[in-house]
């Protein structure tokens, strides 16, 4: 199929601007005064859109245009599964899967039938077994269940001025705006790289929050450093792991809940109880938590550890050991880590 940018366009003032004001004509708003720094204003009808192979950042029926990012050589802003990774870490954590969507469209029924649309980069569905999913390949606001978070990558676009808005008017949870570590020349240079969390309020009114609402205890930053790393560090893997202990605890599952998860840990249980541990070892195993948890700053309470996460320190692997202490925030959460 022939790209809809390669087609011939009428150039004329105010039929096609690549500053993604969304102006036609006389210069007259037909977005509501949004913008889209880093689109290409392309002429679209109804029956483009739905042959249209391109990334489309926002499409309006009634004005019969569409924003394309202006992002070549890059792809649509490297979307290719940016969270697959560390979602699927935390998924076996918590013991449940987590549904990801990287190619939707977010379609809206405004006046008289008519639509917009919007394409994000991700979204997560925190149950996807039983939310009413995106079927087809489209979103429809109103019908479907809206993603518990929605993932937008700013590379060289910048959603604040028109796509956020959209969102907030849908009514959408949670939504992150990551701008990458990756510098290409078209970046603006006032965008620094980092990931924003905005948080819907009682008011429908996007915020702007240091930790996720969706997984409890993921901080902005951390999301940001996990998902720009090329490969998951042990450090990045402690933090994936508190977030899918934090998840699993609200709704009561575990790694054991992985089938896969499940079967690991058994057979490590097995080797360690075939193997056995001295009480000069476990002793050891005791000190060696204590040490990492006074090195950071972790309370522990007179009774650390006890009988329970004891037997845990027994069977467990060295590795889940020091993950759950560079992970846990207290002394009761290092036992819930250690014993999974």
């Amino acid at each position: 199929m022939r790209s809809l940018r390669s087609k011939p366009v009428d150039d004329r003032p105010g039929t096609r601007r690549r500053d993604g004001r969304g102006e036609v004509g006389s210069g007259v708003p037909v977005f509501g005064g949004l913008e889209f720094p880093g689109c290409e204003q392309v002429p679209m009808s109804a029956v483009q859109y739905e042959v249209c192979e391109e990334h489309v950042e926002f499409w309006d029926e009634a004005a019969g245009v569409a924003m394309i990012a202006d992002s070549p050589g890059l792809g649509h802003e490297e979307p290719l599964g940016l969270l697959r990774g560390v979602v699927e870490r935390i998924a076996l954590e918590r013991g449940a899967r987590i549904g990801r969507f990287c190619a939707v469209s977010l379609i809206r029924h405004e006046s008289r039938g008519l639509r917009r649309a919007m394409e994000p980069d991700e979204c997560l569905y925190l149950y996807p077994d039983r939310a009413n999913l995106p079927a087809g390949g489209a979103l429809i606001v109103g019908e479907s269940d809206p993603p518990d978070v929605v993932v937008e990558i700013d590379h060289t676009t910048d959603v604040r001025r028109g796509k956020l808005r959209v969102y907030q008017s849908w009514g959408f949870p949670e939504l992150w705006v990551e701008v990458p570590d990756a510098d290409p020349p078209t970046r603006r240079r006032r965008r620094l790289s980092g990931l924003t969390i905005y948080l819907l309020n009682a008011d429908g009114e996007y915020e702007v929050a240091s930790a996720s609402r969706a997984f409890p205890g993921w901080r902005a930053d951390e999301i940001h450093a996990a998902v720009n790393e090329p490969v998951i560090t042990d450090p990045a893997n402690a933090i994936l792991r508190r977030v899918g202990t934090a998840l699993g605890k609200r709704d009561g599952t575990g790694p054991d809940d992985d089938p896969l998860l499940r079967a690991h840990r058994r057979e490590s249980r097995a080797e360690g109880r075939a193997e056995g541990i001295g009480e000069g070892r476990l002793r050891e195993r005791v000190e060696t938590v204590r040490e990492i948890l006074q090195a950071r700053r972790v309370a522990m309470s007179p009774g650390f550890p006890s009988e329970s996460c004891i037997a845990a320190l027994a069977v467990a692997s060295t590795a889940d050991i020091v993950s759950a202490s560079q992970a846990c925030r207290d002394d009761a959460d290092f036992e819930d880590l250690v014993r999974g």
